[in-house]
């Protein structure tokens, strides 16, 4: 793995096997966080699995799995100062008990006052889980999949498929003005006679399908775009596939056609004279020769003046080559509206003001780690309303 090889070696076998130790003690002096340390362990051990998948990662991902491992290896070093903290302080009250010198009374704003110790451990350890579960949710976006060893490599993550409709997890949270903007330039185009190209542009995670969806639902498209078409391109390097795939949209079923000119053919009758409007979502391929055959094919098809295609991508190279439009470069949510898709999730049927001030703290917190992806806050959101639920 070359630059990776030299990170991954960090002794994280080594922090899961401290933290396992702890949690399995009976020591009162865990009491108030012993499961925060079992948290701990679970998500190290989580983390770990990851790790096991970066020496299968495509060399186009690497340096977006080298940022993570380097994130990884910060917040096992805290892993590792905090474990060293309690097992210093065990050791110490061994001492203490054994040497006979424990006090009756202690400054309750020493280290050594229990109380103190605890709250002060569970907070650090709160803090790590939280990076943790960060680093877990993040994970997905770049490829990495927990595995087993005797697992065969994961496909490409970037091969997911989408859809036009809503889902329960599709919320709309902080790009209501971002979603109403653009309706509103793909209604100035309505004399436009060649297809208007507008690229949607943002790292894995931001959002881009959902922006994309809420667009394509909007009820102030419905009249003025006759025809709408959803296709999900990712890597895809077949024109005739996303031609079919567009015919497929509009027909709402297979269509068994093969050859271009009689996807040409049915496109045309469709669309002769008739607004429509194109999502292309998950955009990769950035092959010049590519989108100029693909746009060729849709100046054939008649369609009425106003036409416009949306083209969600990871990459600004797809965006210069296809665009004809300003770009809609989506940046991360606000802490607050991340705070908004995590509690949301974690508490669906609304019980979030049952927080108290310091579960709203760390919650805000964790919220704080997302980086802006409301990808990662819902999948930490899930998570916590799966534990509240009880669910593995």
């Amino acid at each position: 793995m070359d630059v990776l090889e030299g990170i991954i070696t960090y002794p994280v076998e080594g922090i899961l096997k401290s933290v396992g130790s702890l949690a399995a003690q009976e020591i009162s002096l865990f009491r108030g966080f012993k499961k925060e340390l079992t948290k701990l362990r679970q998500s190290v051990f989580a983390i770990q699995e990851f790790l096991d998948d970066v020496s299968y990662q495509p060399r186009h991902n690497g340096k977006a799995v080298e940022d993570w491992v380097k994130q990884l290896k910060d917040v096992a070093h805290d892993a590792d100062d905090v474990l060293e903290d309690i097992n210093y302080e065990v050791l110490r009250r061994k001492v203490e008990i054994q040497n006979h010198m424990k006090k009756k009374v202690l400054n309750f704003f020493s280290l050594s006052n229990p109380i103190l110790f605890r709250q002060k451990m569970a907070h650090k350890i709160k803090n790590v889980n939280a990076s943790l579960a960060v680093l877990k949710s993040e994970a997905s976006f770049i490829g990495l999949v927990a595995r087993s060893v005797d697992r065969t490599p994961p496909p490409i993550m970037r091969n997911r498929e989408t859809d036009s409709r809503f889902g329960q997890n599709d919320k709309i949270i902080g790009r209501k003005k971002i979603v109403l903007d653009i309706i509103k330039i793909l209604m100035s185009k309505n004399q436009e006679k060649n297809l208007s190209v507008m690229a949607v542009v943002g790292i894995g995670g931001l959002g881009k399908t959902t922006l994309a969806k809420s667009i394509f639902n909007d009820d102030a498209i419905r009249t003025p775009f006759v025809e709408k078409m959803w296709v999900c391109v990712s890597d895809t390097s077949d024109v005739n596939s996303i031609l079919n795939r567009m015919l497929e949209s509009l027909k709402s079923s297979r269509t068994g056609l093969t050859s271009r000119q009689a996807l040409l053919d049915d496109l045309t009758e469709r669309l002769t004279d008739k607004r429509y409007i194109l999502i292309l979502d998950d955009v990769w391929n950035e092959e010049e020769t590519f989108w100029r055959e693909f746009m060729d094919c849709l100046s054939k098809l008649n369609s009425g003046p106003g036409s416009i295609a949306i083209v969600t991508t990871r990459s600004a190279n797809v965006a210069s080559i296809i665009e004809t439009m300003p770009r809609c470069d989506l940046n991360g949510l606000s802490e607050e509206d991340c705070w908004s898709l995590l509690k949301g999730e974690a508490f669906p049927n609304g019980d979030a003001s049952s927080l108290d001030s310091d579960q709203e703290r760390i919650g805000r917190a964790i919220a704080k780690k997302c980086d802006g992806l409301p990808l990662a806050a819902k999948a930490i959101g899930l998570d916590k309303s799966n534990e509240n639920n009880g669910h593995d």
